[in-house]
């Protein structure tokens, strides 16, 4: 049978102090309004000798899809290179992450997995694009337009090369004592 499971503010966890062996922060404190307040709420949960594994991604993860951006975004406003896509992860990054973990832990082991995707279709590009739309509205970047010369390059890309191939950087950190 399951556990119990809480929801709660990463910031003020509703546990004992040094009442659990471990605990993960997967793709998540890059989302916390106070990300040290967070690291030290997880220091102070786990007991001695316990384990935090935290994940976040590079902040060149997926880096093709950020210039296909500014790019298809620039094409539609007529400038060279359209606004930057806001990355959640950059307040977290895998560069960023061990200095702040190690405020709170006294080893902090990065375990990096690189990876590729290769997309041999426009479809799975434009679908995380839609992701975009909100972010868009906030830059004045018209956002149907540049989705739609998003696909053309994409399109025209995978005509040349046989597929578009995406980047991706994330790891895992292993935080002790």
């Amino acid at each position: 049978m399951p556990r119990p499971v809480a929801v709660a503010d990463a910031a003020q966890l509703p546990l004992a102090s040094a009442s659990v062996d471990g605990a993960l922060a997967l793709h998540m404190l890059y989302h916390v309004e106070d990300i040290p307040a967070a690291i030290k709420e997880l220091a102070r949960v786990v007991k001695p000798g316990g384990v935090v594994i935290a994940s976040t991604n590079s902040a060149r993860d997926k880096a093709e899809l950020d210039h296909l951006w500014e790019r298809s975004a620039g094409d539609v406003l007529g400038v060279d290179k359209g606004p930057a896509r806001i990355s959640l992860s950059a307040r977290f990054s895998l560069e960023q992450a061990p200095e702040l973990l190690a405020a709170e832990f006294g080893k902090v082991e990065t375990i990096e997995l690189p990876g590729t995707i290769a997309v041999r279709s426009p479809e799975p590009v434009i679908a995380h694009m839609a992701s975009y739309r909100a972010w868009a509205g906030q830059h004045a970047v018209p956002f149907e337009e540049t989705v739609e010369r998003a696909r053309e390059i994409v399109s025209e890309h995978i005509e040349r090369k046989g597929a578009f191939e995406i980047g991706c950087l994330g790891g895992m950190l292993v935080c002790t004592g």
